[in-house]
């Protein structure tokens, strides 16, 4: 396991390490390949140069038989020919193998690098999930780790090449006349004076860095706005009266705009020095050539200069390689920052090996419990710790005996579902603790955990794949029998056979989508093939139609039947039945008991459930509370 891999399972920020060391770090066992590529790329590129030389050796044999042409030396000519056609086949062959193990390489540390923010993401609290939105997560995984793939498979090999072939051209620009090759490395030395005054510039590498945030907000906003396209057209409003989205387009134009005048005028003119190299050559070789009156002299500083304006313009396509190398290194280490912004969340701290318990029962203690959640977004959850205002829970205790039903009840805002969270460790409780079986649940492997309790929320996520497929997720080594026996008790078999393909019908292709309540069917099947001793149940029919309502709770009676049972409830008709209700107002218990206990005692829930019993009496015609026809 690499260092920052351990830094992440952890919880600590990733090390300070060079962004170079970090990159090549992601290939794991891998980075032989990456070193071999770069080790080939740099013979690659010295091989380029051979050519060169064969040719000024060709040149230089003509003109000492110049005119005598037949005094040429056919097998040396042929042995030079031989020598250019090499150093081509050398230099495509031998970036081919470069390619090829940096691909290999590259293709290792993207895999590597999406399963480690993956995981990473796993042990993250939910919440810090949901506040980083799909939009950045996706840019993350998809433009930040495919940015360092594409690096690793073909920038670095470039840079080994980049960075040999100046040794290379220095030491042929001043092999045959230093006077021209001083003039060649003028050029060279004015390009780089142009490159290190831009990229030097802390302002545009500042700004580089808020570009990709706020391509990461725009994508944020853009998915927010699409899902809430309805309400938007409903209410008629524009996409300017989508605040964040617009203000995210315009931070987006605004750096998008600074960041490329930034490019359009600093890479023209390193590439007009570099390509018009011979400006810099043909005045002093003018010069040169001047006072070379005598035969002798003349023809051999010919010779020299031929080889210069022939050699000179071949800078420009291996420099011109280290421009757009100095390029990618300012994108990556802004790619690198994104992705260490999720790395660097802090993970929920899990037991060792050695110190993890295994509850053997399964009933569920809340004891004295206190949350916040500015708290839990820093990490808090150490036992005996307090948590900041404002808190969503205030000394809750809830105990819920094994085999029995405990509803939550209250107004929206109460803490309900935070409750829910807790008990599957979605959040660490500030102070207090949460208890499986008289175990605190911050001394259980998250994976035995996980194994205790089904979740069913109120919003349902199906997957791209078969409906069979959905449900086995649950447990990936159920039969297809249990599969159907699962959706059956669920009652979601018969919708699922009226599919075009039944079972193996892929959700979400060719307009295959389910409504509210067969998607939360599913969702229970999912819990009932789990067949996990404590049940969550989270607004679980919030929104469901009489219909689907009806068979969800013919589900439930299914799911629940010998199972330890925390339903949060909105329609108090779900709760009258169950063993105790917990009423929860403030991010504290108000009251509990029974359904007829707390109707008698004339409190909170009594008035809940008076209104609530008001508001299934209204319909159209009727006479509301306050004495006005409900039209």
């Amino acid at each position: 396991m690499s260092n920052g891999e351990k830094d992440a399972v952890e919880g600590r920020p990733p090390r300070q390490q060079s962004w170079m060391t970090r990159v090549i770090g992601f290939t794991g066992g891998g980075r032989w390949l990456i070193y071999l590529s770069m080790a080939l790329s740099a013979l690659s590129s010295t091989c380029s140069f051979v050519p060169f030389v064969a040719v000024y050796l060709v040149v230089a044999d003509v003109i000492a038989v110049y005119p005598d042409f037949a005094a040429l030396d056919a097998a040396r000519m042929a042995g030079l020919g031989w020598m250019a056609l090499g150093g081509v086949a050398g230099t495509i062959g031998l970036y081919l193998a470069a390619l090829l193990c940096a691909h290999s390489a590259a293709f290792d540390a993207e895999y590597n690098l999406k399963l480690q923010i993956t995981e990473h993401l796993g042990r993250i609290p939910l919440g810090r999930l949901e506040e980083l939105g799909t939009g950045r997560v996706n840019k993350v995984m998809d433009e930040s780790v495919g940015a360092i793939e594409g690096f690793l498979a073909h920038s670095l090999p470039d840079m080994a090449a980049a960075f040999t072939a100046p040794a290379a051209i220095v030491a042929l620009l001043f092999a045959f006349d230093w006077r021209l090759g001083l003039a060649a490395v003028a050029c060279v030395v004015a390009a780089f004076g142009v490159e290190a005054a831009g990229f030097s510039n802390k302002a545009i590498t500042e700004k580089m860095r808020r570009h990709l945030v706020n391509q990461e907000l725009m994508t944020n906003a853009t998915v927010e706005y699409v899902r809430g396209m309805p309400v938007v057209k409903t209410f008629g409003q524009t996409a300017e009266s989508f605040g964040r989205l617009s203000a995210a387009v315009r931070a987006y134009t605004d750096l998008a705009l600074d960041v490329a005048l930034f490019w359009q005028s600093l890479m023209p003119a390193f590439t007009a020095i570099i390509n018009n190299a011979y400006l810099f050559v043909l005045p002093v070789g003018i010069v040169l050539g001047a006072s070379a009156v005598t035969g002798a002299d003349f023809r051999a500083f010919a010779l020299d200069f031929i080889f210069y304006l022939l050699f000179v313009p071949s800078i420009a396509g291996a420099l011109n390689k280290m421009m757009y190398i100095s390029e990618d290194s300012m994108i990556i280490a802004s790619h690198l920052a994104r992705i260490d912004e999720v790395l660097g969340i802090p993970a929920l701290p899990v037991p060792s090996p050695a110190a993890a318990r295994v509850p053997e029962r399964f009933d569920v203690v809340l004891d004295d419990v206190s949350f916040s959640y500015d708290a839990g977004e820093k990490g808090a959850g150490e036992k005996g710790g307090a948590p900041v205002a404002p808190l969503a829970l205030e000394n809750v205790s809830i105990t819920v005996p094994a085999g029995t039903t405990c509803a939550i009840v209250g107004p929206s805002g109460a803490g309900k579902s935070t409750v829910a969270s807790l008990v599957a460790r979605f959040w660490d409780v500030g102070a207090g603790a949460v208890r499986i079986g008289g175990v605190d649940v911050r001394d259980i492997d998250p994976d035995d955990l996980m194994g205790c309790v089904s979740l069913v929320f109120q919003g349902v996520h199906l997957f791209r794949a078969s409906m069979l497929e959905n449900i086995r997720m649950a447990r990936p080594g159920a039969t297809r029998e249990e599969v159907v026996e699962a959706a059956r008790a669920a009652q979601a078999d018969a919708f699922i056979r009226a599919l075009p393909q039944g079972y193996d019908t892929v959700y979400g292709s060719e307009g295959v989508h389910l409504s509210g309540g067969e998607a939360q069917r599913v969702s229970i099947a999912r819990a009932i093939l789990a067949d996990r001793p404590i049940v969550v149940l989270d607004e679980a029919t919030a929104f469901s139609d009489p219909e689907n309502e009806h068979l969800i709770q013919k589900a439930f009676e299914r799911l629940m039947a010998g199972r330890t049972v925390i339903m949060i409830a909105h329609r108090l008709s779900t709760v009258a039945g169950a063993d105790q209700i917990v009423v929860v107002d403030g991010g504290r218990v108000v009251e509990r008991g029974r359904h007829e206990d707390l109707l008698a005692a004339h409190g909170t829930y009594a008035r809940m459930w008076e209104r609530y019993t008001q508001a299934l009496s209204w319909g159209i015609g009727s006479e509301a509370p306050n004495g006005r026809e409900v039209a």
